[in-house]
Formats: C-alpha cells, sequence, structure tokens
C-alpha cells in the first residue's frame, strides 16, 4: 500500500467478498496491515484521499439489515455477542444473530395474515356465496391459540433479560451480622472493609460473578437501621432503593444470637421482594432458627458462615436456582432480551385480546381484522419488518466502528 505521494507504507493482505455473499450484501473488501497505530492511520489517511469515507458506528451491521441479510432482532445479537460478559450471555446473543427470535416471530405472524386474509376476503366479497366468513368459534380458537403464543414469547423476556444485563442481588441486614465478609467470599477477594464496628459500610459496595451463565452484580449495602449519622442516613436510604430494585435479596441474620427487634424491623423492608434467608455464623453455637422471618416473597433458608466459607456452595446453588433455573433452555428457544422485544409482544398480545374478544362479542369482522392487523404490526416492529428511523438510529449508534 502507498499514500498518495507514491510512498510505500505497508505491505499486507487484501481479502476480496464479492457481493451478494458479503455479511453487507455489497461488494466489500479488507485489508490487513501489521498492526502498527500509526500504520492504520496512515492507511486510512491514504484511502480516504482516494474517496473513502469513514464508517459510522454499527454502519456496516445497519447496511446488513437494510440489504435484507439480516433482521433487527440479528443485529441486536451481534451487539450483544460483543459485549457479552459471561457465556450464558454469549450463547444467548449468538442464538439471536443466527436469527432465533426471527424464527419464533415468524410463524406466529403467518398465522395472523392468514386469519386476516380470511377476514379480509369475506368482508370484500360478502355478496359472494363462495367465500364465506370462517366459523366464529374456529376463529376464536385460533386467535386465542396465537395470543398464548405470544404471550409465552413476552414472558421469555423476564429470563432474557437476566442474561444480557444479568441480575442484581442486595447483601441486607442490620448492621454487623456479616454482609461485608458475605460480600468478600462470594467475590473471593477483599472488596468490603470488614471490622467489628457496627456502620463500617455506610455506602454501597458491588462486584459481579457469574452464576449458571448470568452476570449476577452483588451488592453489600449499608446496615438497615435508624442511625443520626446523616452520611450512615444516605446510605441507608439508598439502601432500600437497591433492596427495592433488586431481583433477589440475601437477607442476613447473625444465627449466633437471638433475633431482635432491628432485625425484625430490617427484614419487613425485603419481607415482599424476592429473597433467601440466610443464617450467618454458623461455625458458632446456634442461637436463632430464623423460622420466625417468614415474609411472602422468601424463597427459602441457608445456613452458612461466611468467615469459613461453610454454606456458601449450598447458598450459590440456591442462588441459581432463583435466578437461572431454565438456563438449559438458551439453547432449545428464542428468548426476547431487550425491553424494545418484550414491548413490541406485549402491544401484539393486547391487540390479539381486543380481537378474540371481538369476534366473542360477535362484533363485524372489520373490528375484528382491525386488532389482528394490529398485532400483526407489532411484530413487525420486533423483526425490524416495520422499523422507525429513530428506532435504527438508537440501535445501530449503539455499535463500536467498524461492526
Amino acid at each position: 500500500m502507498r499514500d498518495a505521494s507514491g510512498e510505500e507504507i505497508d505491505s499486507g493482505l487484501v481479502a476480496c467478498f464479492p457481493a451478494p455473499a458479503s455479511f453487507t450484501g455489497e461488494d466489500l473488501a479488507e485489508i490487513h496491515l501489521h498492526g502498527s497505530p500509526v500504520l492504520v492511520e496512515q492507511a486510512a489517511d491514504a484511502a480516504c484521499a482516494l474517496g473513502a469515507v469513514p464508517a459510522a458506528p454499527g454502519e456496516f451491521s445497519r447496511r446488513a439489515f437494510l440489504n435484507g441479510k439480516i433482521d433487527l432482532t440479528q443485529a441486536e445479537g451481534l451487539a450483544d455477542l460483543i459485549a457479552a460478559r459471561t457465556e450464558g450471555a454469549a450463547r444467548a446473543a449468538l442464538r439471536q444473530l443466527r436469527g432465533g427470535i426471527g424464527r419464533a416471530v415468524a410463524p406466529l405472524r403467518d398465522r395472523m395474515l392468514s386469519l386476516l386474509s380470511l377476514l379480509e376476503a369475506s368482508i370484500d366479497f360478502s355478496d359472494d356465496e363462495d367465500i364465506p366468513p370462517p366459523p366464529r368459534q374456529q376463529l376464536i380458537d385460533n386467535i386465542k391459540d396465537v395470543g398464548s403464543a405470544v404471550g409465552r414469547l413476552r414472558d421469555s423476556f423476564a429470563r432474557g433479560r437476566l442474561y444480557r444485563e444479568g441480575a442484581s442481588v442486595a447483601i441486607a441486614g442490620v448492621a454487623n451480622v456479616g454482609k461485608s465478609s458475605l460480600l468478600n467470599r462470594l467475590l473471593g477477594e477483599e472488596r468490603a472493609i470488614v471490622t467489628e464496628i457496627p456502620g463500617t459500610t455506610r455506602d454501597y459496595l458491588s462486584g459481579e460473578i457469574s452464576l449458571s451463565g448470568v452476570p449476577v452484580r452483588l451488592v453489600d449495602t449499608a446496615g438497615l437501621r435508624p442511625t443520626e449519622d446523616p452520611v450512615e442516613r444516605e446510605g441507608v436510604r439508598r439502601s432500600r432503593e437497591i433492596v427495592a430494585e433488586s431481583d433477589l435479596v440475601l437477607f442476613l441474620l447473625d444465627a449466633s444470637r437471638p433475633a431482635h427487634a432491628g432485625d425484625e424491623g430490617a427484614y419487613r423492608e425485603v419481607a415482599r421482594r424476592p429473597h433467601l434467608l440466610l443464617r450467618n455464623k454458623c461455625d458458632l453455637p446456634p442461637a436463632e432458627s430464623g423460622e420466625r422471618f417468614a415474609g411472602p416473597g422468601r424463597a427459602g433458608i441457608v445456613s452458612l458462615s461466611a468467615k469459613t466459607g461453610e454454606g456458601i456452595d449450598d447458598l450459590l446453588g440456591r442462588m441459581a436456582a432463583e435466578l437461572a433455573s431454565q438456563a438449559g433452555d438458551i439453547l432449545a428457544e428464542a428468548m426476547l432480551t431487550r425491553m424494545r422485544h418484550a414491548e413490541a409482544a406485549g402491544k401484539a398480545g393486547e391487540a390479539l385480546r381486543r380481537a378474540a374478544e371481538a369476534a366473542e362479542a360477535g362484533m363485524p369482522e372489520e373490528c375484528v381484522a382491525a386488532d389482528l392487523r394490529d398485532a400483526s404490526r407489532a411484530l413487525a416492529e420486533l423483526t425490524g419488518e416495520i422499523a422507525p428511523e429513530e428506532i435504527l438510529e438508537t440501535i445501530f449508534s449503539s455499535f463500536c466502528i467498524g461492526k
């Protein structure tokens, strides 16, 4: 390769990818150099001097989408694969990149369009005895069946989101029950300061682990207790917010002493949230069973010692059961991974519900057809067959340059 003046920049390899077999569906060429940032910059400058234009973030993936090589969920899957932090997240993204969501959506939309075509034919040719309207009960049953399938697809977002975004787990309880020790034990490093003095953790600390392929953010919160210290009080306020937003709470009791009013008050703040009750300090003589801490969100009781590590494997197993119980399904079915997917599936499900109600009420075929049309359009938005420019801009601008 030479610059505009004819001076040699570097020697390398040029690989050509003719259309339409390339990733974007266009004629492409890749130039492989020796990797020096200086050489790459000089080569890019030389190419621009000859009329090349630098690619915008996500431009190659956007061109692939616009040329029909991939759908919008596959483009999102590519971005998620690049950003994956665990093996499970990478596998979920790879399945999406290979068209898993599109394959799940396509037959549902085909069924909607088939029902819609029958209705529209009977509407347009209502006076033609050869094209009668579809049997009412059969129409209702088919709409409800498709609606159930769309509902299951929508429900998959709860699991798919965990693989893409990760789960948040709060470690909560009163001061000095071993929350920071547990964080350090789970992370395998001394992230939190541990002392005998209550209230050492005045703000939250966090770290990340992988659990059955799900990225899990562990948050050690300040002790939930009344305090006059303004700094600690702010830490407690933030802790309450974290607990309220977490996917799972680990509530610690010091099992070496009877629980007191402070434990009971702190527990009331997590009782309705999904949580595991942890009897910490099981290496000491037991004094508290924890059985009376039985809020509606309790998923079980685990005895452990954050100091010695006893019971930690049991805890990790219980956490995995709550957060990633269906990890094996990741290769067996498509999962919605973004709020955009869930909202589109929700719109389709709502439109199908309206269609079924209209059919059951004996309303004109035009009303049922309008709702089926809305449902089909919502699924088209999910895969990108209908995609407003602002949606495309938001998605592809999140890519790095060169993807």
